[in-house]
């Protein structure tokens, strides 16, 4: 018994020249065909030669099977697009066995015994495929939608959030049994009676911790055991939620808020999502193949079921042309507050690296990139660089501010409505009653000024991101590697711990330090989006120093470290010259060579005069603006 297609009418498969790797096939003999392969053959006719028992017998009113001679070869790809031998020509076969049928339109052809080809099309068993691991992009559009669409998108996204929710209580309750047993019991009373202080206990306390591990591995508290989990609660739910969604969206970031919790420190407890708290869902990547899988990208719009979404596209855009023109691996569907209601956006998860963006009138590179080395020493509110063309400070994100206030406005109102809302819930002295169950009565103005805070606290945000990728574009044009000491920032938000009685005024010290700063300004974003950019360019990047270097006490002139309080924000040099302290911290940096982990003394005395000058033109600037941060110490310097 042979098999083979026979088409009725249409245009030949449109050769490829692209693939590559190809893995050459010997000669293969007969294959019958299963039954559900035929079904899918519905235009074309065969006809049956022979008998064969068993579960691939194909019977004569079934299908018609008419004898062909066999091609060549049989050839696969390993980008998962499969091509075969017609007439010497490689035709490339595109969506698995069910696409050959349909959309085979040539001369018949002989279907080949070569099982591992086979096994792999229909998804049984045979060759795995690997998962990509190049280089991704992404670029987010808006959507246009009607009302009836956002409707839809937010039951969605609601269905999500108490799918979520599901989860997160089904594995708190397995984690409950699980401490229950008294081998786990025993191994965290072990881990709670060990100081990790003490050098000695370190490597026994490592033992207990990869005991504790392997329980919680063995327990399914796991990635893996996870998605499984969500299997049993994602089906009541599937005309609108999908396996892809609920199992490779959902469930990993249920399993990394319990990753958090049980293997690092910061974790302290897993929240539940509260109403309205889903921001983002997102499909399924598919190896070798475009659009995603269930939210998918075609073309103009985006398919979720049977939902399609309209993309708001540009068609002058040059960037956004060569970005859509890439292979999509997932969509992702994003939920942003707007000003009277939520604003949609999809987010397309692309191959490859970011295109360069152009000046669309001179045609030329809208950011460029220099070479050479710039020193970085950022601060809470500010940053200070020093580069062979320049050197200033700055103060971070200085339009954020101002939305910070109405932000402390907005808050007051709600506190105020909150507080007239529900009385039972506080004191005569205004203070929150203990010991009662509090009532969450919300009025109608309440619901509103939630809805302006959130909007301000996105603005907000929106406007912090611009203006750090504006900074980090503008600082690539002076350098391309970047050293910046290293610097813990959540230490630095931290409130501090000891009590202290200040000598002057004899009442205790303040404990708080620069949580607020740095919630607002965003410091550690700045490096980030900095480093993407140079992963991004192939560029070097950000090179960390040691706090060894210890940049704000060195001097190049004498070579001495001299201790300065924070106070003090001018350092006086032996040439009687004042140098403002952050500056000149950036200028050292920039001259530290990380391999002798030492300060270059050549390039330092070299460079210093340049300096100078660069510095004295940056204090003339800031002294002429009317309002800067104390802690750039100009209006002390003016005063003096």
């Amino acid at each position: 018994m042979k098999a083979c297609l026979l088409p009725v009418g249409g245009t030949e498969i449109i050769d490829t020249q692209r693939q590559q790797a190809w893995l050459r096939v010997s000669k293969a003999s007969q294959l019958f065909l299963p039954r559900r392969w035929l079904r899918a053959a519905q235009p074309y006719k065969c006809r049956l030669e022979g008998q064969r028992t068993g579960k691939t017998l194909v019977t004569e009113h079934q299908r018609e099977i008419k004898n062909v001679a066999a091609p060549e070869d049989v050839v696969q790809t390993f980008s998962g697009v499969f091509c075969v031998q017609i007439r010497g020509v490689l035709r490339p076969v595109f969506g698995g066995w069910k696409a050959l049928f349909r959309d085979l339109e040539c001369n018949p052809l002989q279907i080949c015994e070569f099982w591992p080809i086979i096994n792999m099309i229909t998804k049984k068993r045979g060759i795995p495929v690997k998962k990509c691991t190049t280089d991704t992009c992404c670029l987010t559009l808006p959507l246009k939608l009607e009302k009836w669409q956002e409707d839809r998108l937010a039951k969605r996204f609601e269905i999500a959030r108490q799918i979520y929710n599901t989860l997160v209580r089904a594995e708190f309750k397995k984690l409950n049994e699980l401490e229950r047993t008294p081998e786990y019991k025993k191994i965290l009373e072990q881990i709670h009676s060990l100081d990790w202080k003490d050098s000695g206990n370190r490597q026994r306390l490592n033992d207990l911790y990869r005991e504790r591990n392997q329980i919680l591995k063995n327990a399914k508290f796991t990635e893996y055991g996870f998605k499984s989990d969500m299997k049993f609660y994602y089906k009541h739910f599937s005309d609108n939620i999908g396996s892809c969604v609920a199992v490779h969206g959902i469930a990993p970031q249920v399993w990394a808020a319990f990753e958090k919790y049980l293997f690092k420190p910061e974790g302290k407890k897993v929240h539940f999502k509260r109403f309205g708290d889903v921001h983002s869902l997102r499909g399924y990547s598919k190896a070798g193949e475009s659009g995603g899988a269930e939210i998918t990208f075609c073309g103009t719009h985006i398919r979720w079921k049977n939902l399609e979404l309209p993309i708001k596209l540009s068609p002058d855009n040059a960037y956004e042309t060569e970005m859509l023109s890439r292979r999509v691996k997932y969509v992702r569907i994003l939920r942003k507050p707007g000003k009277s209601k939520d604003r949609w956006y999809v987010q397309l998860s692309l191959e490859g690296k970011p295109a360069r963006k152009y000046d669309r009138n001179a045609g030329e590179i809208k950011h460029p990139v220099a070479h050479g080395a710039v020193g970085l020493d950022i601060g809470p509110q500010t940053l200070a660089y020093s580069a062979e063309t320049t050197a200033d400070l700055v103060e971070l994100a200085d339009q954020v501010q101002n939305i910070e206030q109405e932000k402390r406005r907005l808050q007051r109102k709600m506190d105020r409505s909150r507080r007239s809302t529900n009385p039972g819930n506080y004191n005569t002295d205004g203070t929150i009653r203990r010991g009662v169950k509090l009532t969450r009565n919300k009025s109608k103005a309440y619901c509103k000024l939630q809805r302006q805070l959130a909007y301000l606290q996105h603005t907000q945000a929106e406007t912090r991101k611009r203006q750090h990728t504006e900074l980090a574009n503008y600082l690539l044009s002076l350098g391309d590697c970047f050293y910046v000491e290293e610097m813990k920032w959540s230490s630095l938000a931290h409130r501090a711990k000891e009590t202290a009685v200040s000598e002057k005024t004899g009442r205790f010290k303040q404990k708080k330090r620069f949580g607020k700063s740095i919630a607002n300004k965003a410091p550690s974003t700045l490096i980030g989006i900095l480093q993407q950019k140079c992963e991004s360019l192939g560029l070097p990047g950000i090179i960390y120093v040691p706090l060894s270097a210890k940049a704000s006490q060195y001097n190049h002139l004498t070579g001495e470290y001299t201790p300065k309080p924070l106070s003090q924000r001018w350092n006086t040099m032996p040439d009687a010259q004042r140098v403002q302290r952050d500056l000149y911290s950036a200028f050292l940096l920039q001259h530290f060579d990380s391999q002798a982990g030492i300060y270059n003394l050549q390039s330092l005395q070299r460079d210093y005069p340049q300096f100078l000058q660069y510095h004295d033109q940056s204090i003339r600037r800031l002294s002429e603006m009317p309002k800067t941060l104390s802690s750039m110490g100009i209006r002390k310097s003016i005063r003096a």
